[in-house]
């Protein structure tokens, strides 16, 4: 269950974004080449964002952002009252505790490019017309 969840909520969410673009264009009231056109934007803009967050995952899971984050935390723990229970007290603790934590990222892959593929068909289609 905990697998079958993990790709359908990434594919609700790019599939409210997809009707969300419809709505906001008015996509259910047009016919023809309009609707192609339309249909291609929706499905290739939530394509897109999904397949940018899949890529963001990856990116986080290689420890891109590993230094960028550990500054903040030094930096609010500036303000904490007791500096002995600071959670971690070196770069290298915090970078061992992030190994620790990978996120899965290629489903988010897959369904952005899936969208991404809907969305080109329909480009092809909208050529077609």
């Amino acid at each position: 269950m905990k697998k079958v969840l993990k790709y359908l909520i990434p594919i609700l969410i790019c599939a409210l974004v997809t009707v969300l673009i419809l709505v906001g264009r008015d996509a259910f009231v047009k016919s023809g080449q309009d609707l192609m056109k339309d249909l291609c934007d929706g499905f290739a803009v939530s394509g897109i964002v999904m397949l940018g967050f899949g890529v963001l995952v990856f990116a986080t899971n290689g420890g891109t952002f590993d230094m960028l984050a550990y500054g903040a935390i030094r930096f609010f723990n500036l303000f904490k009252r007791d500096l002995t229970k600071v959670k971690y007290r070196t770069f290298y603790e915090y970078r061992q505790a992030q190994n620790e934590k990978k996120r899965s990222f290629l489903h988010l892959i897959i369904i952005g490019a899936g969208f991404l593929i809907v969305g080109v068909v329909f480009l092809i289609v909208y050529y077609q017309y």
